[in-house]
């Protein structure tokens, strides 16, 4: 059983950087409904027996409350999922360029109220403000890259 990174983006967000060392990274793209499409890839690749080791969210500045709700609701999704490997990680990043101090905010609020869903598992949970004019690589792990 390979172990999978998945990320997701919210639209008008910057690609994470560096993701993992896992075999495979699926990059979700934000559809219509983040929230579904979340579920359904998670659902199938719990289908194809592939664990999902590391999960970023890759969030976009925006502070409204339609926003924040679909963001925490992502990110629930993609800690449950985590939460079942040992020692699975979920990132949360964002632009540190383009972070309001309202958003930082709810992010620290969002990364605080994840953390409080711990207890009992290996998982973490990291919260990372980005530097876009840092060079990292955007992968490097020595699998392959599916954008879902």
């Amino acid at each position: 059983m390979a172990g999978i990174a998945l990320v997701v983006m919210e639209p008008g967000s910057e690609w994470p950087g560096h993701v993992g060392e896992s075999e495979t990274l699926v990059a979700l793209r934000s559809g219509q409904d983040m929230v579904q499409c979340t579920r359904d890839r998670l659902a199938v690749l719990r289908r194809q027996r592939e664990e999902v080791r590391v999960a970023v969210l890759a969030c976009n500045g925006a502070t409204d409350a339609a926003s924040a709700d679909r963001r925490a609701n992502v990110a629930r999704e993609l800690l449950a999922s985590v939460s079942r490997t040992f020692r699975g990680r979920l990132v949360l990043t964002a632009s540190a360029g383009r972070s309001s101090s309202l958003f930082r905010h709810h992010m620290l609020t969002l990364a605080g109220t994840l953390t409080d869903r711990l207890p009992g598992t290996s998982a973490t949970v990291t919260l990372r403000f980005t530097d876009p004019r840092e060079s990292v690589p955007a992968y490097s792990g020595g699998g392959q890259l599916r954008v879902a």
